[in-house]
């Protein structure tokens, strides 16, 4: 039996969730926007409603919005200028950085968070492999370690994954996040951006509470 097998329904729409959103995060491009756009997406989305229906509304939202757009290439005609506004640079500082060392102490790129998750990076033996010159607390490198942990949990090779993966999402994860959220929210120039960090938020809740009830 393969290890997609031998997963729940839910289990897998919570990791094609966070793989997408880790996808995203890590900037829009054709092939993205092509996936946003299409018909899976909204299956995802249906799905990940129904495990967390207090975020439904979130889920119809981000919908609505693919939706609005004719095709692929317009949909990232808009995605790509409001990342590089919203995360990367802008006059007057970058509203939301994606990195966790930016919303803890004094708010400086390669804080104690950096340091964390190179810690935790070594440990497993993994590496930045799709832009290795980017610090290890980046958005996209945390989502990406928090799969890594559902992953090895879910597919029956790592007994304390489940814990592991609860307190990653919920306690070091979590609460930057949210302040991430509160940032877009005062400055997206894109509406999808905050959307997803809505997203992102319940999933993130969802497996702080019951990360091994999700069927």
């Amino acid at each position: 039996m393969s290890e997609l097998e031998q997963m729940e329904p839910g289990q897998e729409a919570v990791l094609d969730g966070l793989a997408l959103l880790a996808r995203l995060y890590w900037g829009p491009d054709p092939e993205l926007c092509g996936d946003l756009a299409g018909p899976e997406t909204g299956e995802l989305l249906g799905e990940l409603a129904g495990l967390m229906p207090d975020a439904a509304g979130t889920m119809r939202s981000l919908g609505a919005y693919i939706e609005g757009f004719a095709a692929p290439e317009e949909l990232c005609a808009e995605l790509e200028p409001g990342y590089v506004e919203l995360f990367v640079s802008r006059p007057g500082g970058v509203p939301a950085p994606l990195y966790h060392s930016c919303y803890v102490g004094e708010g400086r790129v390669m804080g104690p968070p950096a340091g964390s998750m190179a810690a935790r990076l070594e440990a497993e033996g993994l590496a930045l492999e799709e832009k290795p010159g980017e610090p290890p607390d980046h958005l996209a490198v945390e989502l990406e370690y928090l799969i890594y942990l559902l992953e090895e949990a879910w597919g029956g090779r790592r007994g304390e994954g489940q814990a592991e993966a609860a307190e990653f999402a919920g306690r070091f994860m979590l609460p930057w996040v949210k302040e991430f959220l509160a940032r877009q929210e005062e400055a997206a120039p894109v509406a999808l951006y905050p959307l997803a960090a809505k997203l992102l938020i319940a999933i993130l809740e969802l497996l702080a509470a019951e990360v091994d009830q999700i069927a």
